[in-house]
């Protein structure tokens, strides 16, 4: 078999971005047409030189998201053509494996693959050996962001300037890529044992230009690398090693090609659209967002945002997505698998579409739900979004106006009452159930609004004497609405006046703790019983009643007040918000008694300076509040208010009573008094030892020490004697030993005295003076 080493056309243009050297030129035959597709690389680029314009090489790439032209220069260029978003990565490192030498860690100028040997070429290698090309693409984020599925192709594309091909027999020179594990400049031979064959990537085959088979060797090689980013993806990472191999590397005739620097890497990808977020709903120019209690009266208008996670083109710009076509869908929320209708929405915005949903596949009082989904130009339909709405056309039933009373006038319809100014109440109501707002007028005023409630009560005046209309709206969560028209006649000669909204009858008393009852009865004006009448005086509440009856006995708790003449008030109001009314009425509360059998008593000894205590015995009920008086001779002692009390010096001779007054909450204020104690005998004092300090001897001087008295007496006299003869003048508490005194005893005589108490008289001796 004999081969033949044949020159790359290399290719240039939007993927590589670099141009390299032009094929072989050969005079183009004289009968060329121009612009067509050829089969051929060579044919190419003969036609593109005799046309003068470019000629696309039909097949010639493996991605089939690319194209490949040749220019009458004889350069190529790849164009991209696949609808589909894509990343493309120039090589961020590079290195050649040899298994004869040191790697070759970002090399230029060219590298080989395959087996060479430098006795059949010597331009080729130093030396026979093996060497395999590594190219590293890293830095590609958008990977770890996508799924499996998500990746519709790749290429690797790399540019060769010289092959060793088969021209005899047309043996194809095959070409095999691995992933491979990332390199470093420390990257060696000894990698390749993870070269497996489950890291086996795909391959690549080219034939000598003069053969009929195809694809016919050009330069320009073309990987589908569509394995090696699916496992990079399933992998999530961000870095794709692309590791380029002859098949049979025994021999250079089995698959040698030399290599340029440059590489490139591209992955196609598709993601299915976002789920459709932002829905609205409502009329044409008109929408709110979807929410599941809307309730619609004509054609629904629908709309939503759609996006695709992937650009549009090459754009960078986030908001240039990939167009989505949109598809609304509407059934029945009972039963989803009915669907009413289908239709694809048409663009509003860049990103909002929208569809009027026909009228006439709606029914009245019907809930659906409606939800979009979007379709990318591959084909990929994206998750739905849905939302609900109901579908109402018809009026609620007619509002029904109630005069109420309770207001300053009540107007009955076309009734003479009040006047101009006068304020009345009416309770709106309506037979339907979907009433959510009341909007009212009077006369030619502004209209207001209120919600519908269980009891709507509205307040208004008619402006003018005479008759005045009041107009009043029903509107449905749809907007459909229903209009009455009441009559007010407001004052006039034949007017009657008000009757008071509630007749009252109480007993003018009672006793506490009793339940007394009130008869209310409720105005004919209302023409069936309603309201709450509640009975207060001041802050306590007495009882209420609700009228279900026109007369109605309201229970009042008799232990609320306390005794005494009180001013109770009904109040009357008819639903809330509607005017309160009331009236008041004076009742007395009879109190009740304390039941006290004894009366209270004194124990303690009655002298002065003792103390006294009272005891209350036992009352029924027991009073909340007691209070004591304690009285000597019938006259209260001031400041003798507690159980206890010291006898004082004044109480001397006299007798003693205590007064004990005991209160209740609807008690009548009791006071019970003590006998009175015997006369208050005198006190009388606890005196120590008297005791003579010093040395009996003469010239020395003694001191008398009385210790402490119970109580202090309030004047205290000494008087000393010797040998029992008083000394005059020695009445002082220290006493100088005369020489008259020797061979005498000294004494000393101490005597205490207070009001009220008896005079106490103690005496001591000392031993012979010497």
């Amino acid at each position: 078999m004999r081969s033949t080493l044949v020159a790359g056309v290399t290719a240039a243009g939007m993927v590589l971005g670099a141009f390299v050297a032009p094929a072989t030129a050969v005079e183009p035959p004289p009968t060329a047409e121009c612009g067509i597709t050829v089969w051929d690389e060579t044919e190419a680029a003969l036609l593109a030189a005799s046309c003068d314009d470019d000629v696309e090489v039909h097949g010639a790439t493996a991605g089939g998201g690319t194209r490949l032209f040749v220019e009458p220069d004889g350069q190529m260029r790849v164009e991209m053509t696949a609808s589909d978003p894509s990343i493309s990565r120039a090589a961020t490192a590079r290195t050649a494996l040899s298994s004869a030498g040191a790697p070759g860690y970002g090399w230029t100028g060219t590298r080989w693959v395959g087996f060479c040997d430098p006795a059949e070429y010597g331009e080729g290698c130093d030396e026979a050996g093996v060497q395999r090309l590594v190219w590293q693409f890293a830095g590609i984020d958008l990977l770890q962001a996508l799924e499996p599925e998500d990746v519709t192709s790749a290429e690797f594309i790399a540019t060769s300037d010289v092959a060793w091909l088969d021209d005899v027999n047309c043996t194809p020179s095959r070409l095999d890529l691995y992933d491979v594990p990332r390199i470093s400049a420390d990257t060696g031979w000894s990698s390749t044992a993870t070269w497996t064959p489950d890291r086996y990537a795909g391959s690549m085959s080219v034939y000598w230009p003069a053969c009929e088979q195809t694809p016919a060797y050009t330069g320009y090689h073309d990987f589908d690398a569509t394995e090696l980013a699916l496992r990079a993806v399933q992998e999530n990472r961000s870095v794709v090693t692309v590791g380029v191999r002859a098949a049979d590397e025994t021999c250079m005739t089995c698959g040698w090609t030399s290599f340029k620097p440059a590489a490139t890497l591209v992955i196609r990808f598709n993601r299915a659209p976002l789920a459709p977020t932002d829905l609205q709903v409502g009329v044409r120019g008109a929408t709110q967002p979807c929410t599941d209690g809307r309730v619609l009266r004509s054609a629904p208008y629908l709309s939503a945002l759609l996006r695709d996670p992937d650009p549009s083109g090459g754009s960078t710009d986030p908001d240039d997505t990939a167009p989505v076509t949109s598809t609304f869908r509407v059934a029945r929320a009972d039963a989803s698998e009915i669907v009413v209708w289908e239709g694809a929405g048409y663009r509003v915005t860049d990103h909002q579409q929208a569809v009027e949903v026909p009228f006439d596949v709606l029914e009245n009082g019907v809930r659906y739900v409606w939800s979009v989904f979007g379709t990318d130009s591959g084909g990929l339909v994206g998750p739905s979004t849905s939302c609900t709405f109901s579908m109402d056309f018809e009026a609620p039933s007619a509002p029904v106006v109630t005069p109420l009373v309770g207001a300053p006038a009540v107007y009955p319809e076309s009734v003479a009452r009040g006047g101009a100014g006068v304020t009345g109440s009416f309770l709106l109501t309506s037979a339907s159930d979907d009433v959510v707002t009341y909007r009212y007028t009077m006369g030619s005023g502004s209209p207001a609004e209120v919600p519908a409630t269980e009891h709507t009560v509205i307040n208004v005046a008619p402006p003018w004497a005479g008759f005045n209309t009041l107009t009043v709206d029903a509107l449905d969560r749809a907007g459909n609405r229903s209009r009455t028209d009441y009559q007010i006649y407001a004052g006039g000669v034949d007017v009657t006046p008000t009757p008071p909204a509630v007749t009252v009858s109480v007993p003018t008393s009672y006793t506490f703790g009793s339940t007394p009852r009130a008869s209310v009865t409720l105005s004919a004006d209302a023409a069936n019983p309603y309201g709450t009448l509640t009975v207060t005086s001041g802050s306590a509440v007495l009882g209420s009643t609700v009228f279900d009856e026109r007369t109605e006995q309201v229970g009042l708790n008799g232990s609320a007040l306390g005794a005494g003449t009180r001013t109770i008030t009904f109040t009357y109001r008819a639903f809330p918000g509607a005017p309160a009314w009331s009236t008041q009425r004076t009742v007395t509360v009879r109190p009740l008694t304390f039941s006290v059998p004894q009366p209270p008593s004194i124990s303690g000894t009655v002298q002065v300076g003792r103390i006294l205590t009272a005891n209350r015995k036992t009352w029924t009920p027991a009073p909340t509040t007691v209070r004591y008086q304690w009285r000597v001779n019938g006259a209260a002692v001031a400041g003798a208010t507690s159980a206890t009390w010291k006898v004082p010096a004044s109480a001397k001779g006299k007798k003693v009573t205590v007064a004990v007054t005991g209160s209740r909450f609807g008690y009548a204020t009791r006071t019970a008094v003590s006998p009175a104690t015997a006369a208050v005998k005198a006190g009388t004092f606890v005196v120590p030892a008297l005791k003579i300090t010093g040395t009996a001897k003469v010239g020395y001087t003694l001191k008398a020490v009385r210790g402490t008295w119970t109580p202090q007496p309030s004047v205290v006299r000494y008087q000393w004697k010797v040998g029992g003869v008083v000394v005059r003048g020695a009445t002082g508490s220290s006493f100088k030993v005369p020489a008259s005194a020797r061979g005498k005893r000294v004494a000393v005589v101490v005597t205490g005295s207070r009001t009220g108490y008896t005079t106490r008289t103690v005496s001591a001796l000392t031993g012979v003076v010497r």
